[in-house]
């Protein structure tokens, strides 16, 4: 055994011993899943630890500082340049890490570093105020990477970044000691403590200042955006060691030490905007007009080349004309924000006479307009430029995304430069579009890296943009992405021997052992950007354009349970890799069948199993991909080998209503039982066969068994409303806690607003299929859905009246897969019920929970406008899914627990109910949080009556 080996496994003994088992993982497939981030490098760690809190932090750097063993830190895992990935100990925060504190009225927060930055914003909402980083990815990164990256994004510039809006920071060192600049105390006890450290820091300052060629270069570096190694800038702009340590923490990406919490400075929120799109017929033109706009109080300026423009044609709001446009043609996306209507009005009539002065070279226009509706769709013009590379590359091709600066005065001529070097090296699919106020460039193109010709047109490439970047143009290597394994190569290059060497002090005055992040930033070898680039190997067309962003994770219940989409995707696509390794090697080591074997017992468990499979995913996901649906083609390859699960399904499906029939005569039998033995001991005795045998697990919130409705058609006086309604089978086999079934509710509803009730004859045979759908029975779930696609058109006649369901879920698979789309019952009762009724609203609150098909359907619009009608205090659960997943609740429990472990953090004070519009999710919300939760239908039936 080596040395290194002998101190890993004696470090992960030690950790399990400090820790617990379960927060140290060392299982191979977790370990790979685990490991990816959204970069295009691959490193596989040795071992995964989840930490909960400060404390357990410190332990595990003291264990790191006694083996020499390295850590790096990860938050999110949305970083571009290879910066939080590890082939020794990955550290990942629990979703514990959640505190906050808001002060003086929203001018201050102080933040845990697992809270998502989207997140932050909404907290901030109230007071007007927001972060001042706005990274694209702000709906799924996290504060610790934001700052840890000094992130930045579209409007934020280098005014707003973490760097400038840096009020304090709770750090832990690599000795473990803390320092909370926040405190005096703490402050004064660091300087006692670590004196030596602090003086080092201030000497290090005060030769920098006196070097006015390096502090020149430092002050013009940082006037643009740059992230590319440390922030050299904290030893001129602060004389105080405790500064210089807060800022030097700012950008230095988890090298330095970690960010336990920070306290950002907030910036004001802008409710009043105007945005445009102006396409420039010339680069030169364009950025002539950025240079003089940028004396103006504008919000935000995205320029797009043509090439990206025409990368995103498709979109309705792009002109047919774009394809027509001149080669140079540059788009500008500008955004104007103004605290009231008349800083708007002014700022705006400014901006409008300015463009009036470039007429002549503007060849299409979008008018500067408070239109909200067409800002969203300038918007994702900008937005989907990136993803649109993504989802036509080549299979074997990695996505590359990369980030420079310039100064405005420079800016054309970069441009013209980097477009020239996509020609040089033929990269003809390569678009740029960035945030042109900052002279901060993004382009995009697609690599192979699967054969050493491919390899050495990329180091050719990139070695001639970091020499125009860097030295001709003396810009920015990196402006907000980080400097990572990606651009460590060339971090001398861009600052030169002094300043180079500035950073090696930082880092060997931080992190003498070097445990922290080697590797990143500051790296001896040349070729560190060539090494350990991902293999996304043709798997599965569904999923075969992921770039594992991660946008996806934080709407997946089984985060932190078992894997999240991108991570199902990246261990599907190594199985995919060892099985194809396998089969080309004539004689495969141990090491990768053992590797080949780990990924296999765990696959069905880590990728199947624990899946909601709702696709909820799909509405995060930049290019659209369905990791729900992909693992729903996964268990349709299970079901079609194993011909007694088609017979059953078959049977099933040709026998509907007695199989509806005996789910009832089995969940009333349940409670039965519970109510004899008692709750507790059949809970104890299912629990022991589910472990074994996977059969549902009882539990207290277990529903009875709905009796048989009586579901005649109704009629109204007039006649002239009609709606076909299709009971659910959920609903008509699961009973509604509530007085009322949904079924006579939904009739008295229609009732009250003149509506006749059209109900199926054969209604015990009709099911959308979705039962059999998800199970991966698609022959079963096909004929059914015909089934009911026939019914509902007979008698809508074609569609002339509505049909609605009482379960979201059924819905939109229905709308999803016919012809005849029917309506949620929430919709219909929105659109069609409420202008016929009159409402008496209540002070009683309501706590919503929206389902993930709600979301599908219309981000649940009609569900919080219902809502909105009944009360004024409308709350929502902040779950985006349950986990129950259909029957999963009962067979997967654990999948439910988990994802509503927080549930109970959104209660509002005062509540009693709860509502949503889905009956097996609203019986896992009453089993992890005591409330009650039935359809809003019941709410609507108690406050309203018909219109006179």
């Amino acid at each position: 055994m080596s040395e290194y080996r002998a101190a890993m496994e004696a470090f992960i003994e030690a950790a399990r011993e400090t820790l617990s088992c379960e927060q140290v993982i060392t299982d191979y497939a977790l370990r790979y899943a685990l490991g990816t981030d959204a970069s295009f490098y691959r490193l596989t760690p040795e071992c995964v630890v989840r930490v909960h809190h400060r404390a357990q932090v410190q332990q595990l750097i003291t264990l790191a500082q006694r083996f020499g063993i390295a850590l790096t830190f990860r938050a999110a895992g949305t970083s571009l340049s290879g910066q939080a990935i590890s082939d020794s100990v990955l550290v990942m925060l629990s979703d514990q890490w959640q505190d906050y504190e808001i002060g003086s009225n929203g001018d201050w927060i102080t933040l845990s570093p697992a809270l998502i930055g989207a997140k932050v914003n909404q907290l901030l909402a109230p007071f007007g105020r927001k972060i001042g980083p706005d990274p694209a990815s702000i709906n799924s990164c996290k504060v610790g990477g934001i700052a840890a990256n000094n992130a930045s994004g579209m409007c934020c510039g280098v005014k707003h970044n973490s760097y400038h809006t840096l009020k304090d920071m709770h750090i832990i060192l690599a000795d473990g000691t803390e320092l909370n600049t926040a405190d005096a105390h703490s402050c004064e006890q660091f300087r006692r403590s670590h004196g030596e450290f602090v003086q080092a820091l201030e000497h290090l300052g005060e030769q920098v200042r006196a070097n006015q060629a390096l502090r020149t270069r430092i002050e013009h570096k940082y006037r643009l955006k740059n992230t590319t190694g440390y922030g050299l800038n904290a030893l001129v702009d602060y004389q105080d060691g405790i500064d210089i340590i807060k800022h030097l923490l700012i950008g230095s990406e988890g090298t330095l030490g970690f960010i336990a919490n920070i306290t950002y400075h907030t910036v004001p929120h802008s409710a009043y905007k105007h945005t445009g799109l102006f396409t420039f017929a010339t680069i030169d033109s364009a950025c002539d007009f950025i240079e003089q706009l940028s004396r103006y109080p504008v919000e935000a300026v995205e320029m797009l080349d043509k090439r990206a423009l025409m990368s995103v044609r498709e979109q309705a709001i792009m002109p047919n004309e774009v394809v027509d446009f001149p080669a140079q043609a540059t788009a500008l996306l500008i955004e104007i924000a103004g605290a009231d209507e008349s800083e708007l009005q002014t700022t705006s009539a400014a901006v409008s006479a300015l463009l009036e002065r470039y007429q002549s070279d503007i060849i299409h226009q979008y008018a500067l307009s408070s239109d909200s509706e067409r800002a969203q769709a300038l918007w994702n013009v900008r937005k989907g430029t990136f993803p649109a590379v993504g989802a036509v590359r080549e299979i074997g091709t990695t996505v590359i995304i990369e980030d420079v600066a310039f100064a405005l005065s420079d800016l054309a001529r970069g441009i013209k430069a980097l477009h020239a070097l996509f020609a040089k090296h033929d990269y003809q699919e390569a678009i740029i579009f960035g945030h042109a106020l900052a002279g901060n460039l993004h382009f995009v193109f697609t690599q192979r890296f699967d054969n050493d010709e491919q390899v050495a047109r990329y180091e050719r490439f990139m070695a001639e943009v970091a020499q125009l970047v860097a030295v001709e143009l003396n810009g920015s290597l990196k402006a907000e992405h980080g400097t990572g394994r990606n651009m460590a190569p060339f971090v001398a290059l861009e600052w030169g021997d002094d300043g180079y060497g500035v950073m090696k002090q930082i880092k060997q005055l931080f992190d003498p052992k070097g445990i922290f992040n080697p590797g990143v930033i500051i790296n001896s070898d040349p070729r560190a950007h060539l090494q350990h680039v991902k293999a996304l190997p043709a798997t599965d067309d569904t999923i075969d354009s992921c770039i594992e962003c991660g946008f996806c994770e934080p709407v997946c219940p089984s985060q932190g349970y078992t894997l999240t989409p991108r991570q199902r995707i990246s261990l599907s696509r190594h199985q995919q890799e060892l099985q194809a390794q396998l089969a080309s090697s004539t004689s495969p080591s141990p090491r990768l069948r053992q590797r080949l074997g780990a990924v296999q017992s765990r696959f069905q468990q880590l990728v199947d199993s624990s899946c909601a499979a709702t696709g909820l995913c799909a509405t995060r996901c930049p290019v659209g991909i369905d990791t729900g649906a992909y693992v729903k083609s996964l268990r349709q390859q299970g079901f079609a080998q194993s011909r007694l699960a088609n017979r059953i399904a078959q049977y099933s499906a040709q026998h509907f209503q007695g199989s509806t029939q005996l789910a009832r005569f089995g969940l009333s039998s349940m409670k039965k039982l519970a109510h004899v033995v008692g709750e507790t001991q059949l809970h104890n005795s299912t629990q022991w066969l589910h472990q074994r045998f996977g059969t549902p697990l009882y539990f207290s919130a277990w529903p009875q068994g709905q009796k048989q409705p009586n579901l005649a058609q109704s009629h109204s006086k007039s006649g002239e409303r009609k709606v076909v309604y299709i009971p659910s089978c959920a609903n008509r086999v699961f009973a509604n806690d509530g007085e009322h079934s949904v079924q006579q509710t939904l009739q008295q509803l229609c009732a009250k607003a003149g509506f006749t009730v059209i109900v199926p004859k054969q209604l015990g045979q009709l099911c959308c299929g979705m039962a059999f759908h998800s199970r991966g029975a698609v022959h079963q779930a096909q004929y059914k859905q015909q089934q009911l696609q026939q019914v509902m058109a007979e008698l809508s006649d074609n569609g002339r009246w509505p049909v609605v369901m009482d379960a979201s879920p059924c819905a939109l698979h229905s709308a999803s897969d016919g012809d005849i789309a029917p309506l949620d019952s929430i919709t219909f009762a929105q659109q069609y019920l409420l202008p016929h009724l009159h409402i008496t609203p209540s002070a009683e609150p309501i706590w919503l929970h929206i389902t993930c098909s709600s979301q599908h359907l219309d981000g649940g619009k009609a569900m919080l406008a219902l809502a909105n009608a009944l009360s004024e205090k409308v709350s929502t659960t902040d779950i985006s899914c349950c986990g129950f997943a259909g029957d999963k609740g009962f067979t997967h429990p654990e999948l439910n627990s988990h994802a509503l472990r927080h549930l109970t953090d959104s209660q509002p004070p005062g509540c009693k109910s709860g509502y949503s519009n889905s009956r097996t999710c609203e019986i896992g919300l009453k089993a992890h949080s005591g409330v009650v939760f039935t359809s809003l239908l019941l709410r609507l039936n108690e406050q309203a009556q018909a219109r006179s």
